[in-house]
Parts: C-alpha cells; sequence; structure tokens
C-alpha cells in the first residue's frame, strides 16, 4: 500500500513550503519511535503513539495505542473510524487525512500547531474558574449547596437510619442512605456482609465495641496471655485500637511501628525490670543484635537448641565437616562425571513458599561426587547413607555371598574364594564353608573400617571407633537449627534481588562450625526504621507477629478447675466479677 506523507513548513511573513514523502506498508504507524512511519520528535508522544489504516471503502481507521487516547477533531477517543478531512492532534502536531492522491492508496498532511492557535485552542476549551463568569453571586449558591448536603447527606440517612422501612427504601432509589456514610470500602474479610451495618455498628454514633467483633472472632486465639505477657495494656485493649475497617486494600491490621514500640520502647520501665527482653525503639537505630538458635544436645542425647546472641566468633556444631570455599572454588571441581562449577542453588534450594531453605539430600546433591562404593571388583555396589547398622549389614551380606559363591579375583583372598563354582558342582564342604566365611568376616571388618576412617563416611562426619568389641561404630548426628531466628519471619522469595554472597559468607568459609547467617548489620545494610529515607522502612510488623495465645481464645478465659469458662470482651478482671472464679493467671493491676 502507497501513502503520500506531505509536510507543511512554515516560513517567515506567512510563507509555507511541502515536502512531500513515500511510505509503503498496510499501516502508518505515528510515534516518537525511529522505526514509525511518521517520527513526531515531541517527548509528549510516546514512542508507539497511534495507527491509521485505510479501508476499503476510502475511509481511514484511526486507532490510539496508549490508554489516554488520541483527540480526533476535537474529541478524545480509542479507534474510531473517520473519513478524508478528520484532523488528528497530538502534541503541537496537526494531522490531516486526505484524500488518495492520483497513484497513492491513501495520505495524510502535517503541519505544526504555532503558539496563537495553541493559545486560542486553550482558551476555547477553558472551562469557568470564576463566579463571575456563570453569573451568580457567591452567597446565594454557597446557602444552597449548604441545605443539599444537609438534607442528603445528614437527614435522609438519619431517618433511614431510625426509620428501618424508609432506609430500605433508599437503598434502592438513587438517593443516599446511611451507606453514603460509609467512609471507605471493606476489608475482604468483611465484604460477604458489608451490606449490614448494624453487624458492628450496633450503636448509632458509637464507635465499634468489642462484643461486636467477638460475635465472629470469639476463636480467635488471644492476642494477650496474661500468663506470658502479664501487661494490662495488652488484656484490656480494646479490638479497635489495632483493627480499622474501611482502609480498603490496606486492611485491617496496623502495620506502623508506634504499635509496637509504644510498649516496648520502655519495656523495662513499665515491668519494673521484670522483663527479660531488651527495649526496641526503632529498627535502624534502637535495635538489639539478633538472637538465634544454635545446635546443642542435652544430658539425655536429645536436639535442645540453644538460644545465644548472635557474635562474629559463634560456631554452629552441627556434626558436620564440610569445607563450603572448597565446594564453590570459581574455576569448579574435579568430579567423577567431569568438572562441575557448583554454586550456592546446587545444594540450598528453597521451599515451595519461597521462606525456608529444603534440607540438604545426600542422594540427589551429593552423592553424584561423593559415591559409597567399597570394592573395586564390584564399582557398580554402594553401602546405602544412613544408619550404621545398615552399611555392616550391606558389607556382611555382601562379602557372604561373594564368599560362598566364588569367583572373587582377589589375590589376597583364600582359594576357596578365588575359584569359580560352575552349576552342577559339588557343595562346599563345611570346613570350607567355615573358611570361606572367616575370609567374608574379616574381609566386611577390613573395608567397614576402612570406609569409617578414611575414604567414605569420616570425609563428612565425625566418626568414633568401637569402644569396645560388642560395641559399634558411631557417626555423630547431623542437625542443624533449620530457623535460625524462630521468632522473626523471613522469607528468601522476598530477596531475590541479592546474591547469597551479599548475606552468607560461604565461599570463604573452610569448616563446618563458621556461622553463615548473617546479624542484624548485614540487615541493616537494606533495612532501616518506619522513617528511614535511605533504605527501605521497615517496622516491627514486617519480622515479627503480634503477641498470640496458645490456649487462650479472644472470647474466653480459662478459669480454675471446676469453673465454667465465661464470655468476656478480653477483660479478665470482669471474668472474675462475673463467675466469681480467679483466673489462673492474673494481670498486672488485676485483683
Amino acid at each position: 500500500m502507497r501513502w503520500l506523507i506531505r509536510r507543511v513548513l512554515k516560513k517567515g511573513k506567512g510563507a509555507v513550503s511541502y515536502e512531500e514523502d513515500v511510505h509503503y506498508g498496510d499501516a502508518l504507524t505515528i510515534g516518537r519511535a525511529a522505526d514509525q512511519a511518521i517520527f513526531l520528535p515531541d517527548l509528549r508522544v510516546a514512542l508507539n503513539h497511534a495507527r491509521v489504516t485505510l479501508l476499503a471503502n476510502g475511509q481511514y481507521k484511526i486507532e490510539s495505542l496508549i490508554l489516554a487516547g488520541i483527540r480526533v477533531d476535537g474529541q478524545i477517543v480509542y479507534t474510531t473510524t473517520a473519513a478524508p478531512g478528520a484532523v488528528i492532534e497530538i502534541g503541537n502536531t496537526r494531522l490531516t487525512l486526505l484524500s488518495a492522491p492520483q497513484d497513492f492508496d491513501g495520505g495524510v498532511e502535517i503541519s505544526t500547531l504555532d503558539k496563537t492557535e495553541q493559545k486560542a485552542e486553550k482558551e476555547r476549551l477553558a472551562k469557568p474558574t470564576r463566579l463571575e463568569q456563570t453569573r451568580l453571586s457567591k452567597r446565594r449558591p454557597a446557602w444552597v449547596l449548604f441545605l443539599v448536603i444537609l438534607v442528603f447527606g445528614l437527614v435522609l440517612p438519619m431517618i433511614g437510619h431510625f426509620v428501618p422501612g424508609f432506609g430500605e427504601l433508599l437503598r434502592h432509589t438513587p438517593l443516599p442512605s446511611t451507606q453514603s456514610w460509609n467512609p471507605g470500602p471493606l476489608d475482604a474479610a468483611h465484604g460477604f456482609f458489608g451490606g449490614d451495618c448494624q453487624r458492628c455498628h450496633q450503636h448509632a454514633f458509637l464507635t465499634v465495641r468489642d462484643a461486636a467483633c467477638l460475635a465472629c472472632h470469639a476463636n480467635t486465639p488471644a492476642h494477650a496471655d496474661p500468663a506470658k505477657y502479664n501487661l494490662p495494656q495488652l488484656g484490656n485493649a480494646e479490638c479497635r485500637s489495632c483493627h480499622q475497617d474501611h482502609q480498603g486494600a490496606r486492611g485491617l491490621n496496623r502495620t506502623d511501628q508506634r504499635l509496637c514500640a509504644d510498649c516496648h520502647g520502655d519495656l523495662k520501665t513499665r515491668t519494673r525490670n521484670a522483663s527479660q527482653f531488651e527495649d526496641v525503639r526503632d529498627f535502624g537505630t534502637a535495635h538489639p543484635e539478633f538472637k538465634l538458635l544454635l545446635p546443642a544436645w542435652d544430658a539425655n542425647g536429645r536436639f535442645a537448641p540453644q538460644r545465644v546472641t548472635f557474635a562474629p566468633d559463634l560456631k554452629e556444631n552441627s556434626g558436620l565437616k564440610f569445607n563450603h570455599a572448597k565446594h564453590l572454588k570459581p574455576d569448579g571441581v574435579n568430579a567423577p562425571q567431569g568438572h562441575r562449577v557448583l554454586d550456592c542453588g546446587d545444594c540450598h534450594v528453597p521451599d515451595a513458599g519461597g521462606a525456608k531453605m529444603r534440607p540438604v539430600n545426600f542422594a540427589t546433591m551429593c552423592h553424584d561426587c561423593h559415591t559409597l562404593g567399597f570394592d573395586p571388583l564390584a564399582p557398580g555396589r554402594e553401602v546405602p547413607h544412613g544408619k550404621v547398622s545398615e552399611v555392616i549389614y550391606t558389607l556382611n551380606e555382601y562379602y557372604a555371598r561373594v564368599a560362598l559363591e566364588g569367583g572373587y579375583q582377589d589375590a589376597k583372598s583364600p582359594v576357596i574364594v578365588q575359584e569359580r563354582r560352575r552349576p552342577g558342582a559339588p557343595p562346599l564342604s563345611q570346613q570350607q564353608q567355615q573358611e570361606a566365611l572367616a575370609w567374608a568376616r574379616e574381609q566386611a571388618r577390613s573395608v567397614t573400617e576402612s570406609l569409617f576412617t578414611g575414604r567414605a563416611c569420616t570425609t563428612c562426619h565425625k566418626v568414633s571407633p568401637p569402644r569396645d568389641a560388642a560395641d559399634t561404630w558411631h557417626v555423630a548426628p547431623v542437625r542443624v537449627a533449620g530457623v535460625w531466628y524462630a521468632d522473626a519471619k523471613f522469607t528468601h522469595a522476598k530477596h531475590t534481588t541479592i546474591s547469597c554472597d551479599d548475606c552468607h559468607a560461604a565461599r570463604k568459609s573452610e569448616v563446618a562450625s563458621d556461622l553463615l547467617i548473617p546479624g542484624i548489620g548485614n540487615c541493616r545494610a537494606c533495612h532501616a526504621g518506619a522513617y528511614a529515607k535511605d533504605r527501605v522502612a521497615t517496622t516491627c510488623i514486617a519480622c515479627h507477629e503480634y503477641h498470640q495465645s496458645s490456649t487462650l481464645r479472644m472470647g474466653r478465659a480459662q478459669l480454675d478447675p471446676g469453673c465454667l469458662a465465661t464470655p468476656l470482651p478480653m477483660v479478665l478482671a470482669q471474668a472474675k466479677a462475673e463467675s466469681g472464679c480467679a483466673p489462673r493467671t492474673a494481670l498486672t493491676g488485676v485483683p
């Protein structure tokens, strides 16, 4: 398709000249990109702004390629059909569609709006901005508007509130009802009863009371367990103090820093030094060093992680021997399957939610390089990775079978073991069997010792030999904390913009006891308090859950045995007065 593009060039003293160009294509593209048929060097023009297509009836189809639309004959449109003579305005450029010139399928004339034309067009489209332009006085419209707002914004909704029948009628008319008092959209959790205001607002012109919340949330875990948090400020707090609806997408939960800092900023003073927690006011400037869990075992050998304060010289006794630096060498490592360059993601894979890492699995992550073969004459055979008893059983079973079947080509083994026995050959005598099995036991013992002390287990594990003849080999259990910061929320899924090396110094670690978990200083490189300007503003709720009880519920208190649980709006003192039974743990200041 052949298009004529004619540019009108204005010269001094009103003279004009024309510059014509030819474009071939099905459509005429307009924009600021270099590949557009009509290139407009105006910052108000998008890279791909509009497209003009010629229809079979001689008309033009005009399409806007931006969300703001395009002005055609003074109207903003997105897609329209126009006849020759239609005018398209983009920025300070006017494009007039032409009837198909001779030897052309379509054409367009391009001219520039001068400042005089632009000013006149702006004044034509301008709306009145002063009352004098509307021929009205100031006082009369003000009183009229006041009365309209009073009647439609207050009187009608108020009548509809006190007269239910009239209120129901208003809801089915365009007139304002009590819905006009709605300060904003409800949270999604409350949307299903959004039309029933009295579900929450049970008393006119009063804020929502706790009883209305507990009608639905009686079984929600209590936010203040008096046995753990012995503070009346928590137990007597009203629901609306922290949960306010009609916030739309902002949700019901407060996330501001003051929610926590108001109490934790001077927690020692509030609890008269009874609290073991340090004061916290701001993550960037007033937050103690992290406390983390490190692997440990109690006197009975049970896994019991210890809670310690982070320090650069902390060591992690996981029972594992591992050299991160050797495995993460930039030039890679030599593996049985060939040369490999390893990275953190080869062993540390996030779980489905992205919060934690899946446990390192020997079979899928280590076995490719660290095979558990034990006999060069049987390269395909391996001992299982796991229990010591299974390893010993596998070796005893294998060498006993080899000794009785024969054909084991080892010059150091007895002749009875080396000889291959053909089908139909006479069975071994009792003496031959004893000789073969004696060799098998000794061979299994020797290979077991070699595996545990030399070429397999001891590579990654701490191994102890048997203490006596009745004892067996001991491999130190491997246990890592898994979740080092149990009191905090953290997700790797939200930190994919940084590399593993930014937080974990694994490439420099040569022993498994190095603690590769970062402290608060590492986090502060990117995060600071709620009022930070140069880093990510982070409030307490971003990393911590609010106080929750594992036993109490919002609508009930646990009382002494023999007393029924008494419904209450989360105030234990009222429970005592109503039931005559004392709570098991009273709040501070509550008798």
